[in-house]
């Protein structure tokens, strides 16, 4: 097989040895207090480790070679930031370096280590052709370690969405109210038109609205008209009405409409079509503005579902489109809705406010909100039938998402806790 240094690295890592004596080639007795932290840079391939040899304790950095003579081959002699090394890790043990003598760094040779197993689950890894490499496999993953591993993915997916948020930010000039409702908005236009809404959080500022979060008439006239849903000849007269309401609007405030092409009806169910989603946003605004302003106060998902209870009025109460067609019973967010939006814009909302403000509090808030939501089911969630009995909330079903998104199919198994518990020496697993 094709024996990698990042394989072998991945097994130093995550320890996946056999529960013998560690004895460096010395013969000194060695015992591993921590691997490191693994390096992604230049430099050591394992920063901070700690390791007792005899009963001296020592700490610092570690390095990993398939042999010894790579060091030369890699020129790390000329390297001063090598300097600081404690263990050299290997396979094979092929030379004694004079740099390793001069600083006492001794060498631990893993080749007897290493069960047979371990080499021939990953060779089934590299070679698998499905998506999910482990799949079939997922089962014999112990929950508690699975779960584990789900909960530093379960960060990961919020720290990725935090990246969009951080260029939303940058886009509005670090203005904290105008991000949040760009991320909701988009958001609100759920996985159809978040594309159509996020431009329409460009094209109509967050502070024109909270100056008409008054008067419900404006609110849906600049929300609708600069969306360019009202750009068409209506019969209803308040439509009507709205349409010479955002004229005025308009003028005053030099909008430009976007195309009204953007927005997708198609295949959508009634409740929702962009025209009632933007209706229901605006008696949001008008019904509590500080939900824009102040979104950090929303800290559970029953405050939120509160906050979210909209029953359309008036016009929109007995109608779902611009040109009059009828329905019979009351269209609000229901409760799987407000969840998604708890997960896609709260809860990282919650994370961003953390690391901008200092605040590892909100860090908490934002993966309590997710705990407080059902897991999602959806074509990646389902690629991990195999774990459906432990998966409960939404903060799980995250996690398989950045798994699958960011690990699986990229081929990165050497990075996956999942993979480590595959890897294991039998009886280690």
């Amino acid at each position: 097989m094709n024996f990698s240094e990042n394989l072998l690295q991945f097994i130093w890592q995550y320890r996946l040895l056999k529960p013998l004596p560690l004895r460096t080639a010395a013969g000194n007795e060695i015992v591993v207090l921590k691997t490191g932290a693994r390096n992604p840079d230049a430099g050591p391939d394992f920063f901070n480790a700690q390791i007792r040899i005899n009963q001296l304790v020592l700490a610092g950095n570690i390095e990993v070679h398939i042999k010894t003579s790579d060091w030369l081959k890699h020129k790390h002699q000329h390297n001063k930031s090598y300097d600081n090394l404690i263990l050299h890790v290997v396979y094979e043990h092929d030379l004694e370096l004079a740099q390793n003598a001069n600083n006492n760094v001794e060498v631990l040779e893993l080749k007897h280590l290493i069960d047979k197993s371990t080499l021939t689950e990953y060779e089934r890894l590299a070679s698998a052709k499905s998506s999910i490499a482990c799949k079939g496999q997922l089962v014999q993953v112990n929950d508690f370690k699975f779960l584990n591993w789900l909960e530093r993915l379960t960060i990961e997916r919020l720290e990725n969405k935090v990246k969009h948020i951080e260029k939303t930010f940058a886009t509005f000039g670090n203005d904290y109210t105008q991000t949040f409702y760009a991320v909701l908005l988009r958001n609100f236009g759920f996985k159809t038109n978040a594309q159509p809404f996020e431009q329409l959080a460009l094209a109509l500022p967050m502070h024109l609205l909270l100056k008409h979060s008054d008067n419900l008439l404006q609110l849906e006239a600049l929300l609708l008209g600069t969306s360019g849903l009202l750009d068409e000849q209506f019969e209803n007269d308040y439509i009507r009405q709205l349409q010479n309401e955002f004229e005025y609007l308009k003028t005053k405030y030099q909008l430009v409409p976007l195309p009204k092409e953007m927005f997708k009806f198609s295949k959508l169910r009634p409740a929702n079509f962009p025209n009632l989603r933007l209706a229901q946003l605006a008696q949001l605004l008008h019904k509590n503005k500080r939900i824009f302003t102040e979104p950090q106060n929303i800290q559970n998902l029953s405050q939120l579902k509160i906050a979210f209870e909209l029953e359309l009025k008036g016009y929109w109460k007995n109608h779902y489109t611009l040109h009059g067609g009828a329905q019979e019973k009351n269209i609000h967010l229901g409760n799987a809705s407000i969840e998604i939006i708890a997960i896609n814009t709260f809860a990282p909302f919650f994370f961003f406010y953390a690391q901008k403000l200092m605040k590892p509090e909100f860090q908490d808030i934002a993966v309590q909100l997710l705990q407080e939501c059902k897991a999602e089911t959806n074509s990646k969630t389902k690629l991990f039938a195999e774990k459906n009995g432990v998966l409960k909330t939404a903060a799980d079903s995250q996690a398989l998402i950045q798994l699958h998104d960011n690990y699986c199919v990229l081929k990165q198994c050497l990075k996956c806790g999942v993979a480590a518990s595959l890897l294991a020496p039998r009886g280690l697993a």
